[in-house]
């Protein structure tokens, strides 16, 4: 038997407005939140906050896909995600000198041995805790649900750790400048969409973004690019930093797309409603998800 099929509800312009004000009023919380943890809280704060999303964007996955019929085991998987967090974190700090000393024992051997093993341990973990179901039902789709999981946001999203540490006195620049210029990206998406879409881009993943809305989104952050590539460590030219917008802005429609199809496959409109107007944590990363590892390799190779 076939899923049933999704049929966008019909949006009033009233209830758009509402909507809107919505989308607004929580952006403007998570503006001031990231500015906050980047620019005035110390660096722990920082780090809380990108394990506290990853914790809930993974909690919301794993929720997401048990409408699917994939039985997977939430409270390993989120805990799991936070100690493979913990530990990237912990390494992004250590190896570029922000801590001066290592966290644990001479050398820090406890560390980097837990860091060493952790994929081989995760996968051991995974399946005792299938033995421990009455039944094999379902058995290899939760373990290779956990485990996409856990490379698909944790590993991903932690690359927000390299970016802040790369460079000690640009750092919190360079993870500003990548949420800019793919948020502004979203942004773009969105109005581009709602003002002058008429064709849909992929109707059989998103009924409702279309290929006007794709090409604003990608403009609007090489534009965006543009006016904030002074916040990088050595400002690129008007090209390049164009072209790295249009390359990030691309990326991040894919990352949205990406995210689509699995909401798609679960019969889901939202991964939560956590966050008035946006939906879900996984719905707002869900674009930085692909940016981020490219743009750390961007820095460390560019």
């Amino acid at each position: 038997m076939g899923h049933a099929r999704y049929t966008p509800p019909i949006t009033t312009p009233p209830r758009r407005r509402i909507q809107l004000l919505q989308r607004l009023l929580s952006s403007a919380a998570l503006i001031s939140l990231v500015l906050a943890t980047l620019f005035w809280f110390p660096l722990w704060a920082y780090v809380v906050v990108v394990i506290s999303l990853i914790a809930v964007a993974l909690y919301e996955f794993f929720t997401m896909v048990r409408h699917r019929g994939i039985i997977v085991h939430r409270p390993l998987g989120v805990a799991l995600g936070v100690v493979f967090s913990c530990l990237v974190a912990w390494r992004s700090m250590v190896e570029p000198g922000l801590m001066p000393t290592p966290a644990l024992g001479p050398g820090a051997t406890v560390i980097s041995w837990m860091w060493d093993i952790f994929w081989p341990a995760t996968i051991v973990v995974i399946f005792i805790r299938q033995f421990m179901r009455e039944n094999t039902f379902e058995a290899l789709g939760g373990l290779a649900t956990t485990l996409f999981g856990l490379a698909y946001i944790a590993a991903l999203f932690s690359y927000f750790f390299y970016i802040r540490t790369w460079h000690p006195a640009h750092g919190a620049w360079h993870v500003c400048f990548l949420v800019l210029v793919t948020k502004m990206g979203d942004a773009g998406a969105y109005v581009v969409g709602n003002v002058m879409g008429r064709h849909t881009l992929i109707p059989r993943i998103s009924p409702r973004k279309t290929v006007e809305g794709f090409i604003g989104a990608v403009a609007v952050s090489g534009v965006t690019a543009i006016a904030a590539r002074f916040m990088l460590e050595q400002p690129y030219s008007i090209p390049i930093a164009l072209l790295l917008g249009l390359f990030l802005g691309l990326c991040g429609q894919l990352g949205d797309l990406a995210e689509s199809l699995l909401k798609r496959d679960c019969q889901v409109k939202d991964t939560s409603a956590l966050m008035p107007g946006l939906g879900g944590v996984l719905d707002v990363i869900d674009s930085l998800i692909f940016t981020a590892p490219l743009f750390y390799g961007i820095l460390i190779y560019g």
